[in-house]
C-alpha cells in the first residue's frame, strides 16, 4: 500500500512539473511573440514616420519655397516703383525677412529629410545637424567623435540620426540648457554613445513618458542598443548612455 502511494506522489510530482514547464515555455513563446509584434508595430509607425518627413520635405521645397521666391520677387518690384522713402525702407525690411524665411525653410527641408546613404554618411549628417542647430538654437553643441568611425548601415544610421534630432529638439524645447555635450566612443566591440545637456533635466521613473522619448527608446531597442537615462549620480541636467554592438549596425555585417 505504501509502495502505491509512494509511485502515485512520484507520478503526480511529474506531473506537475511537467505541466509547469509547458505553461513556462507556453508563457515565454507568448512574451517573445508579443514582443516581436510589438518590434513589429514599432517598425512600422517608424517607417511612416519617415514617410511623413519625405513628404513634409517635399511640400516645403516644392510649394512654400517658391511662393517665397514669387513674394520677394513682388516686393522687389515694389521696391524699384516706391518712391517714398519711409514705404521703400519697410519693402526692403519685409524683403530681408522674406529670403531669411526662405533660408530657413530650405533648412529645415533638408533637416527633416536628413539621412544617411551611400553618399552621406552617419557622422556628416549628425554635424550637419549640429551646425543647424548652433545656427538657429540658443545653444552651443560639443561633439567628440573618433577619427576611425566604423561604416555604420544606412538603415541603423538614420535611426540614430533621429534618436539625436529628437534628443536636440527636446533639449531646445524643454531643458532651457545652454550647452550639449555629445561624446561618440569605439572600442573593437561596441560603440558608445553619450548625450548630456546641462538643463532641467528630468527622471526617467518619475517621469509620463512623450512620443518623442518613447521614439527614441523605440528606436534604440529596434538597432539592438542598450540605454541608461539620467543615472550617474553626479550628473546635471539631461543624460542618456547608449552601448550599441558593432555587429549590429556595421555595415558590412548587415549586408553580408
Amino acid at each position: 500500500m505504501d509502495n502505491i502511494i509512494f509511485v502515485i506522489l512520484i507520478v503526480v510530482t511529474l506531473l506537475i512539473v511537467i505541466f509547469g514547464i509547458g505553461i513556462y515555455y507556453v508563457m515565454t513563446r507568448l512574451y517573445r511573440q508579443l514582443r516581436k509584434n510589438e518590434a513589429n508595430a514599432i517598425e512600422s509607425i517608424i517607417t511612416a514616420q519617415e514617410r511623413e518627413r519625405a513628404t513634409i520635405s517635399r511640400e516645403v521645397h516644392d510649394n512654400l519655397g517658391p511662393m517665397l521666391s514669387i513674394t520677394q520677387m513682388q516686393i522687389g518690384f515694389l521696391v524699384e516703383q516706391t518712391q517714398a522713402s519711409e514705404q521703400k525702407e519697410l519693402l526692403v525690411k519685409m524683403q530681408r525677412q522674406v529670403q531669411e524665411a526662405i533660408h530657413q525653410c530650405r533648412n529645415i527641408a533638408h533637416m527633416i529629410s536628413s539621412e544617411v546613404n551611400s553618399a552621406k554618411s552617419f557622422q556628416t549628417v549628425l554635424r550637419e545637424q549640429i551646425a543647424f542647430i548652433n545656427e538657429f538654437g540658443n545653444i552651443d553643441i560639443i561633439l567628440s567623435m573618433p577619427d576611425n568611425f566604423p561604416v555604420i548601415d544606412p538603415v541603423k544610421g538614420t535611426s540614430l540620426i533621429r534618436v539625436f534630432q529628437e534628443l536636440l529638439v527636446n533639449t531646445v524645447r524643454h531643458a532651457h540648457a545652454t550647452q550639449v555635450a555629445i561624446k561618440i566612443e569605439k572600442t573593437s566591440d561596441y560603440l558608445f554613445l553619450s548625450y548630456q545637456d546641462n538643463g532641467k533635466g528630468f527622471q526617467m521613473k518619475l517621469v509620463t513618458l512623450g512620443l518623442g522619448v518613447q521614439n527614441i527608446t523605440k528606436r534604440i531597442e529596434i538597432i539592438g542598443g542598450r540605454q541608461l537615462w539620467n543615472e550617474l549620480p553626479s550628473a546635471s541636467g539631461m543624460n542618456l548612455q547608449i552601448m550599441i554592438p558593432l555587429q549590429k549596425i556595421n555595415y558590412e555585417n548587415t549586408n553580408r
